[in-house]
């Protein structure tokens, strides 16, 4: 279905410029689009908003999602609502952020948290997300209860995005829900379940997660100025996943340095975690797992693992990454 909502937009479009288009390129006029993803991801998001939004939306009943049938063809329902979209459509196409949960990337900082900080150093460290969205992958821990890692190493659990979303908030968490394609159930199934465990937590400890408006390039700075370095008795993570490989080369250079200013202070108490695809490769099918640690003249990188979605590949080396992340 959702396959078949991007083909029969791009046939209208090969056709000319339809009357919906233009709406949907000036909401876009001022908007940076890098992946090549992105415009299409945002644009299906969108869509899936205001159908979860409203039952008489005509897209009820081609999305899965929302009770209706994957097989139909969605041509006549994208048609009536394209003729008259509601302004939060385009709204949300001006200035909404696709934020997608995927479970099984969730956990991706927990391996080297484990090695860090719980079998080498046994330190307590604060946890910090960069685009986190509504922070469910911070609680990767307390969704999949790992066996082996110990929660009570981590001191805080704080997410940076440009617009934090609450999923105590119906519209907000729309949101989220609309970041996954219509017709993949069983990640929605997967996403309302890290949503409940989440708020549970949260109902339980007011403090179990904490969310702050901040734009990637700021994180650095949000680091240096809210967590102090000075306290020996605690490390700090930093998490990015989808994130940075968004960047130019010239604006992760910068990102890097500034990140090193950040954490340089914590020393052997610190380490950055990237989950992102392969720089430099167009379109990138491979997600890499990096860290890089500033407990030396000069920050040191190791890609611990990576995974190659095309090829339905994936490689890792437990040695080199024990070694990496081996306390000094």
């Amino acid at each position: 279905m959702t396959s078949a909502v991007l083909r029969w937009t791009a046939e209208q479009l090969k056709r000319g410029e339809p009357p919906w288009w233009k709406p949907i390129a000036a909401a876009w006029d001022k908007r940076r689009f890098v992946a090549w993803t992105e415009a299409w991801g945002v644009y299906l998001a969108a869509l899936h908003y205001e159908a979860l939004s409203d039952a008489e939306c005509p897209l009820v009943p081609y999305f899965p999602s929302c009770g209706g049938t994957a097989e139909a063809e969605p041509a006549t329902g994208l048609a009536r609502f394209l003729a008259a979209p509601p302004s939060s459509f385009f709204d949300n196409l001006r200035l909404r952020h696709r934020r997608t949960y995927i479970a099984a990337r969730a956990p991706l900082w927990m391996s080297p948290a484990m090695l860090f900080f719980q079998r080498k150093r046994r330190l307590p460290y604060y946890l910090l997300e960069v685009n986190a969205g509504a922070g469910l992958d911070l609680a990767a821990d307390a969704i999949f209860k790992t066996k082996g890692f110990d929660s009570g190493l981590v001191a805080a659990r704080i997410g940076l995005d440009p617009e934090p979303l609450d999923t105590a908030d119906i519209g907000q968490r729309r949101w989220l829900t609309a970041g996954a394609w219509p017709d993949l159930t069983p990640a929605i199934a997967e996403l309302d379940f890290a949503i409940d465990t989440v708020q549970k937590a949260c109902a339980r400890e007011a403090s179990f997660l904490q969310l702050a408006a901040c734009p990637p390039e700021k994180a650095p700075a949000f680091v240096a100025k809210n967590i102090p370095s000075d306290d020996p008795g605690v490390g700090l993570l930093v998490f990015n996943m989808a994130t940075t490989s968004r960047m130019t080369d010239a604006e992760y250079a910068a990102y890097g340095e500034a990140m090193a200013a950040a954490l340089s202070p914590w020393s052997s108490r610190a380490l950055w975690v990237e989950a992102e695809h392969v720089r430099g490769e167009a379109f990138s099918t491979t997600l890499q797992l990096r860290a890089t640690r500033y407990d030396g003249p000069a920050p040191s990188t190791a890609v611990l693992a990576s995974v190659d979605f095309e090829a339905r590949a994936h490689s890792h080396d437990d040695a080199l990454a024990q070694k990496f992340l081996a306390a000094p």
